[in-house]
């Protein structure tokens, strides 16, 4: 070996220990760049390849370099040459560019060898300090260039390896922007590709600390859409059997989020997921029940439809709706308090609550609402009182008002008499139990029913009225007042005849019978029997 060659190899070998040592390599001149960019001609450019080849030239030695990315031809100079070509899979070469025609070449004036690309990752990953998360994001985004470059698997995952090693580190670097330093750390994360389930866990740590830290509905509105941004399946309900498995995983998740969601296995992964979404919803819902009480019961439709999984959380919202809503029943149309009415009956499931809501809005029009001369209007409350409540006495004893404001009224007595009085010295009465049992004794067709005055006729429709009294009516008289429509059928006899009072109610195809009773011949002037 000769003098020069010595030299040269010392040098090798010198550049590629050193090079081992060395920090993340600068980004230096993409190699097919370099026939692309005439402005670097004259120029020192540093490029960092794989080797494709050294040259070898008869006196001249191992005297030109080529990498796998570009034409250009790297000249060595004495210094810099090779006896024998050097086993280094890449190199790091600095030079002056030239171009001669269609030629391009690159003085050289340093090279470094080093070995191949993953050995270089390991060896330069042993020299770093354990906490050294900078030097590791800048070795992965090194890796994963190369490695994109060359189709190198290997080099990729290693690549992210590294790089959720260095957001692990990074996570614990303190912030004063805590949230959102975990955020930009589950985003870089989830760019670069790395596995479940590290962005996730970062986004679950950046959320949590965010929740109670969002005071108004715009805020939470705000970190609700970014929780969806960034799980856009959570809004979804997980199965069952994810929920049952979540119990043991509260308390880790409680203390460490992050932490406890990369041990969790994928199922409560999904219901953790869900969950976070499910938390932030519910606090919206019931900061703008809050907020505006007078939009609870739409909220309440709202939380139905989004958290089918938190019933109680509806339940909540519409009991608290309606209780505003009964402050102000006075102010409601007959409409508006039926609706409230059927969501107690219907979605709260206490028809009692219904009940003494209906009263609550029927009381306020008889006690405020009717002038002290207003009979019209006691007949049309009487009629509510017996649809909505069910309430005989009180219609009645609105109709007795009604009746002293107004002695002549055909539709005050028209009232009585759908509802079985008499009128005996000015007075309505209702018959008493033994005129009722005197009348069960009648022989005529409507015999067989007659003792349906206790209640066997109610809530009948008209197909099943005609099975019980064997055909159609005798007559049929309607009277319609303040939107009720009442059908009155009259079945004649020999001695009395039967009165059955139809209500339409609407929502309900057919009418049903309200009231039944019986009234003898005298009662109307009424054709023979047919």
């Amino acid at each position: 070996m000769n003098r020069k060659t010595r030299l040269s190899f010392g040098f090798g070998l010198f550049s590629l220990l050193f090079a081992v040592a060395a920090g993340p390599p600068a980004p230096g001149i993409a190699p097919a760049d370099l026939t692309k960019r005439p402005d670097l001609i004259g120029r020192e450019v540093t490029v960092d390849d794989r080797v494709a080849f050294f040259q070898f030239h008869k006196g001249r030695d191992y005297d030109e370099l080529f990498l796998k990315r570009t034409n250009v031809v790297f000249r060595l100079p004495l210094r810099l040459r090779f006896e024998h070509a050097p086993d280094a899979p890449a190199a790091r070469v600095s030079g002056t560019l030239q171009r001669e025609g269609d030629l391009w070449y690159c003085d050289v004036d340093s090279l470094e060898l080093f070995p191949s690309d993953l050995k270089r990752l390991n060896q330069a990953m042993s020299a770093l300090t354990p906490r050294d998360f900078e030097g590791r994001t800048a070795w992965a985004g090194w890796a994963e260039q190369r490695g994109r470059a060359f189709k190198d698997q290997a080099l990729l995952d290693r690549s992210k390896e590294l790089e959720s090693e260095a957001i692990r580190l990074e996570e614990e670097r303190p912030s004063a922007r805590p949230a959102e330093h975990w955020l930009s750390l589950a985003q870089r994360a989830r760019d670069r590709g790395l596995a479940e389930p590290e962005p996730s866990a970062l986004a679950h740590r950046a959320f949590r600390f965010e929740r109670p830290n969002s005071p108004t509905a715009d805020d939470l509105k705000t970190l609700q859409a970014r929780i969806e941004s960034f799980f856009p399946t959570a809004p979804k309900v997980p199965g069952a059997a994810v929920g049952a498995d979540l119990a043991k995983w509260e308390a880790p998740y409680a203390n460490a989020p992050s932490s406890a969601y990369r041990q969790a296995p994928p199922p409560v992964r999904v219901a953790l997921d869900h969950r976070l979404w499910a938390d932030v919803a519910q606090a919206l819902l019931e900061k703008e029940g809050s907020d505006d009480p007078d939009k609870a019961i739409e909220l309440a439709d709202q939380a139905a439809d989004l958290l089918p999984d938190r019933p109680k959380v509806a339940t909540r919202l519409l009991e608290d709706g309606l209780q505003v809503a009964t402050r102000k029943i006075g102010t409601l149309r007959q409409r508006d308090v039926q609706a409230l009415a059927v969501l107690y009956r219907e979605k709260l499931h206490q028809p009692e609550r219904a009940k003494e809501l209906l009263r609550s809005w029927l009381d306020e029009l008889r006690h405020h609402r009717l002038s002290a001369t207003d009979a019209e209007g006691r007949v049309a409350l009487a009629q509510q009182y017996e649809t909505l409540i069910n309430d005989r006495s009180t219609a009645i004893e609105l109709l007795q008002d009604a009746w002293k404001i107004d002695p002549k009224s055909k539709e005050i007595a028209d009232a009585f008499l759908q509802r079985g009085h008499r009128k005996i010295n000015d007075q309505w009465v209702e018959p008493s139990r033994s005129r009722a049992a005197d009348m069960a004794g009648d022989t005529d067709k409507a015999a067989p029913t007659s003792g349906s005055a206790s209640g066997s006729l109610l809530r009948l429709s008209p197909r099943e009225v005609r099975v019980r009294l064997g055909g159609k009516p005798d007559r049929v008289v309607r009277s319609a007042s303040q939107g009720q429509m009442i059908e009155q059928w009259i079945y004649f006899g020999a001695r009395q005849d039967q009165y059955i009072n139809l209500l339409h109610t609407p929502g309900d195809p057919f009418p049903r019978v309200v009231a039944h009773y019986s009234l003898p011949r005298t009662v109307f002037n009424a054709p023979a029997p047919r």
